[in-house]
């Protein structure tokens, strides 16, 4: 159990310091994240990348992780040092009155619709291959129950059932690789090198940005993790329930144990989203190279990825895991898109009479309705939208990452503050981000017509 120490007449819960105590106390919300990220940047894009460029994927994703890292790092600081969600302190930035709150509602208001649309399209397609249901009606289908069952709250056996799957998708990637390695040929091919020119440097750029913009997952859900971690009442949140100063030097270790603990948790679930993802990229180059799915062939592909390793009746269960991965990450988003909203406008109104519910329920039934009205106008085309919708969010989503920086230099004491080393990093990794969000404007701008072509 956490250790407790007594300050004055109060009772303090230290966090658990062996790691039997961590996972038993401590762990979970990097999981509800993690289920977010092994969704479409795994099963679409990490396919896609991989039968287009081969093991280059992996420096891709690699490159990726390891630029993004550094937005939820600063919202896990915040979260467990400060005891609240980064979103409550974005009122407190520069310009106009709680212009980054609304700017929030905007993401999980609006651009979570196409999020949920592309996620959702996908789910469908990987449905219709397998059932009579067309790809539209199958969205519609399974988006609107996930949408009954967010409304009612009442998901929870599915939700475990989905997490199972995914879990055993996840497995069976990772064993995949051990049984159904690419071959050497390819590896020597394709691990350096790109091959650059003409189309395959549209289809680079715009799988690239897509890549920045969807994996793991956007920088909105440095709102959603904080939620999650603020629920579970730790760091400087008990501090602040007992009456207590965070600022107080005397609390000082104990926040420094909470923000280590929040930094651990948040390590597993995206250590995990990382190795799953390689794991996919690796079998889909074995796979799937050179001859990358498209929109018509992506189902049946991504049910045939296992099929080196483990036989014919691996497709099925590829199948099965790779729809669970994905309608949970539908589930979710649904989930925590609305209950952003519901959580958000409040503070950015300053009205805390509002019925954050309403809002909430009201939230799941526009995204649903909004989203199948844009698949049934779309039709078919699971990996042309997520790419185009990942690279809006490459774009828009980078706005999260100097807001928590900034909320964390000016609310955080001098103990917590980043170090110099923390402090580069932070550098280099956001010109990295604004460089996808570059490439994602291209792509909306200019290469999406032609992407729409290679992938038809």
């Amino acid at each position: 159990m956490s250790s407790e120490k007594s300050t004055t007449d109060i009772t303090l819960d230290y966090p658990a310091s062996d790691w039997k105590g961590f996972f038993k106390h401590h762990f979970g919300p990097s999981m509800m994240w993690a289920l977010i990220s092994i969704g479409g940047s795994h099963i679409v894009l990490g396919p896609e990348m991989a039968a287009t460029f081969g093991l280059f994927a992996v420096w891709v994703f690699a490159f990726v992780y390891v630029a993004k890292y550094g937005a939820w790092e600063l919202g896990i600081r915040y979260n467990y040092g400060a005891g609240e969600n980064p979103v409550e302190a974005y009122d407190q930035l520069p310009g106009p009155k709680n212009w980054m709150q609304w700017f929030t509602v905007i993401v999980f208001g609006v651009l979570y619709v196409g999020i949920t649309a592309s996620v959702g399209m996908s789910t469908a397609a990987l449905a219709a291959a397998i059932t009579p249901l067309s790809v539209p009606v199958a969205f519609v289908v399974f988006v609107g129950g996930a949408g009954i069952l967010v409304f009612f709250a009442k998901y929870s056996l599915l939700e475990k059932i989905l997490i199972g799957f995914t879990a055993a998708l996840g497995a069976l990637l990772i064993l995949g690789v051990f049984a159904g390695p690419p071959s050497t040929d390819v590896a020597a091919e394709t691990v350096f090198s790109l091959n650059l020119g003409g189309e395959r440097t549209i289809a680079f750029v715009a799988l690239f940005a897509a890549v920045a913009g969807f994996a793991p997952t956007g920088f909105s859900t440095s709102v959603l993790i904080g939620s999650w971690s603020m629920a579970k009442g730790e760091g400087a949140s008990q501090l602040k329930k007992h009456g207590l100063d965070p600022h107080d030097d005397q609390y000082h270790d104990y926040i420094k144990e909470w923000i280590q603990t929040g930094r651990r948790d948040f390590n597993i679930g995206y250590l995990l989203s990382f190795v799953v993802v390689i794991a996919m990229v690796l079998l889909a180059t074995n796979v799937l190279y050179p001859d990358p799915p498209g929109d018509e062939n992506f189902a049946i592909a991504v049910g045939e990825i296992l099929s080196e390793s483990f036989g014919e009746w691996s497709f099925w269960a590829m199948m099965l895991g790779a729809f669970a991965a994905l309608y949970s990450t539908v589930i979710t988003l649904l989930d925590g898109a609305s209950r952003a909203v519901g959580d958000v406008i409040p503070m950015a109104m300053e009205n805390d009479d509002l019925d954050s519910d309403l809002i909430r329920r009201v939230m799941v039934v526009l995204i649903v309705v909004v989203s199948s009205l844009t698949v049934l106008i779309l039709g078919n085309i699971p990996v042309t939208l997520l790419v185009s919708v990942a690279a809006i969010l490459a774009v828009t989503e980078i706005l999260f990452y100097p807001a928590n920086y900034y909320i964390v230099k000016k609310n955080l004491p001098d103990a917590f503050q980043p170090s110099r080393a923390w402090t580069i990093y932070y550098a280099l990794s956001l010109i990295a981000v604004l460089g996808f969000g570059v490439m994602g404007a291209a792509v909306e701008l200019g290469f999406v017509p032609e992407l729409v072509g290679l992938l038809s």
